[in-house]
Parts: structure tokens; sequence; C-alpha cells
């Protein structure tokens, strides 16, 4: 286990699929940038997946998608030098502070959380499961288990930090000091909307452009992208505002004023669909090219990843396993420990 100044930050994904540009844009960019100013841990989080997909067909999917994800994370600059990658499920140590902490909310509270009743709706689910009610209690530990001080989260999730910061509370004051109360770090970026001009760009809705993703896949699906529905000709008119082609432009087209030459004849019906698609195309298989040349290195050399990830979780472990050691002798529960060993005979000495 090793020891740094800087402040600890914990974040990271369920593995559920492949990454694609709306996590690079709502927070791997972010990562990539908050790693070297904080001691970063970032969690594979393949138990979260039970709450919603515990079906065995989906848990068979879970080794696949986390080695996605750590191809990804590596791709887009994640650095194990200075960051930990690891697995939820690795942690036994998750298992353990996950009871205790279940003890230390009501349901009121839990059913008080804004964003459970939407994953709810999301995964079909006529009523809640336990497990999905504790969902934000299993995050709380997740962010809690290294005593991580900071944690990214756009501002529809802040709800899940507090809650962790509560849990540190309610711990600290009954039995003594372990956890720091977490801070978020709010990300003002937006989502980014899907290619079908939904809400927000998502695996379960197949409007996604990966990461993964070579050249001409990035192309069939920009240029199958959702426009303006009222623009029936090139020569009409069209509205920018909040077309998702030039909000894809605006994140990836690094020429500004190529952009502003679009929207400008846009708006005024002197340029297609076609053309502003084939540069919106040519500008994210630019932007991917760098990611694609990593990934396919990293898959090239399988023994990278793979090493990355067993030191991640070992690093983990050393972490999970100090915090621990701290909450039995805290709470008293490290008689669990020694319930047979010499040092604690609970039954009396009868030599």
């Amino acid at each position: 286990m090793t020891t740094s100044s800087k402040p600890r930050l914990l974040t990271g994904d369920r593995p559920t699929g492949r990454l694609h540009l709306g996590h690079y844009v709502g927070s791997l960019s972010n990562r990539v940038r908050l790693q070297h100013q904080y001691e970063s841990f970032f969690i594979i989080a393949d138990l979260h997946t039970l709450t919603t997909k515990p079906e065995p067909q989906f848990i068979k999917e879970v080794p696949t998608f986390i080695r996605e994800t750590v191809l990804d994370y590596l791709a887009v600059g994640i650095d194990p030098n200075v960051s930990t990658i690891f697995v939820q499920s690795a942690v036994p140590e998750t298992f353990q502070l996950n009871l205790l902490f279940e003890m230390l909310v009501t349901v009121p509270r839990l059913e008080r959380m804004p964003t459970l009743k939407d994953m709810a709706r999301d995964a079909n689910m006529d009523s809640m499961p336990f497990g999905l009610l504790g969902y934000p209690v299993l995050q709380a530990v997740d962010i809690l288990l290294p005593r991580a001080q900071a944690v990214p989260v756009g501002r529809d999730n802040q709800s899940h930090v507090e809650l962790a910061r509560e849990m540190a509370r309610r711990f600290n004051n009954l039995y003594g000091d372990v956890f720091p109360e977490p801070e978020p770090i709010i990300g003002d970026v937006p989502l980014l909307v899907g290619t079908d001009g939904q809400s927000k760009m998502s695996k379960s809705l197949n409007n996604a452009i990966y990461l993964s993703d070579d050249a001409e896949t990035v192309k069939q699906k920009v240029m199958n992208m959702y426009t303006d529905p009222k623009r029936l000709r090139a020569t009409d008119p069209g509205t920018v505002e909040g077309n998702p082609v030039f909000i894809y432009h605006d994140a990836f087209n690094p020429s500004y004023a190529e952009v502003d030459d679009l929207k400008e004849r846009y708006r005024q019906g002197k340029v297609g669909d076609v053309e502003v698609k084939e540069k919106l195309a040519r500008a994210i298989n630019n932007f991917l090219e760098p990611i694609r040349e990593k990934r396919a290195y990293f898959l090239a050399h399988p023994m990278i990843p793979r090493d990355v990830l067993a030191n991640g979780i070992r690093r983990m472990q050393a972490e999970a396993k100090a915090t621990m050691e701290l909450v039995r002798e805290k709470t008293g529960l490290s008689y669990s420990l020694d319930l047979f060993a010499d040092e604690l005979d609970i039954f009396g000495n009868e030599s």
C-alpha cells in the first residue's frame, strides 16, 4: 500500500457495455485531467450491474465488458502509473462494509433518492428490489472504502455523494473517526445527445458512437444521424440550436472556422445535410484515431491490461483491508477475527 500527499478521488463505471463518446464528454476526459491532481481510484462496479440485471445471461457478459472497460480506460489516457483501476467484486471488504452501512440508514431515507425510481423504470421493473433500494448504500461503500475525499459526479447524481457524506458522519459520530466526508466535483458538461436525437447517448437505446468503433462504422452512424426534422430540402433554412449534428461538431470538430461556416450556411439553406455529416464523420474519426491506435496496441499486448487490472486490484485490496481494520477496531467487531485465538477465550480459561 502506497501513500500520497494528494487528496484521494474515486469514480468509475458499471461494466454493461463498451464506452462511447457520451462517456468521454461526460466523464472520461475529466478523469484524464483529474488523475494528475488527485490520487485516483477508478472502479469497475460489476456488483452494481446486479441491481438491474441479475439474470444469468447478463452476468455471463460482465467479464467481457470488464475487459472492454479496461481497454477503453487505457486507450483514452488513464495512466496506471498514477491511477488505480480495479474491479468492485474482487474486494471482499466491499461486502463487509456494505452490511454494516445498511444498519446505519433508514428505508425512508433511501426512498427519497431521486434516481432510484428512474433506474427501476429504465430497467422495466414493476417494483423495486431490495438491492436496487440499497444501490446508494453500496455506492457509499465504493467511495468510503478507499476513504476518498472527492467524487466527480453530474448534478443528477449529486444526491448519491450526499448520502455517502451522511454515512461517513453517521459512522464517525457513532464509533469514532475513520471516514472523510467526500466532496462532489460537479461537472457542468451537458449530456451528449444520442445519434437519434434522444436526450442522451445510451448503450440501451442503440444510439451511441463507441470509442472502439472503426472509421466506416462511425461514418455510417453519422450519416444516419437525426437532424432538423422540419428541413425537407437542402435549400430550406435549418435550425442549428439543438441539432445533434451541430452539437457533435461543437464537441469534436477542432476547426471553429469550419463549424461556423457550416452553421451560417445551414441557417441560410446553402448547405445540405450530406456535407455537414461528412465533415462531422471526418472530425469524429480524426478524434478517435489515436484512441483506436492505443486500443489496438493493448489488444496486441494483452498482458499489459491484464497486469494493470491485477495490480489495481491488489492495490485496492490493501487499501480496503486497512480501512476494515480501522472499522473493526472502532466498532468493536474485531472480536470476530479473534474469536478462537489464544488471546481471547470467551468461554473462560479452564487450564
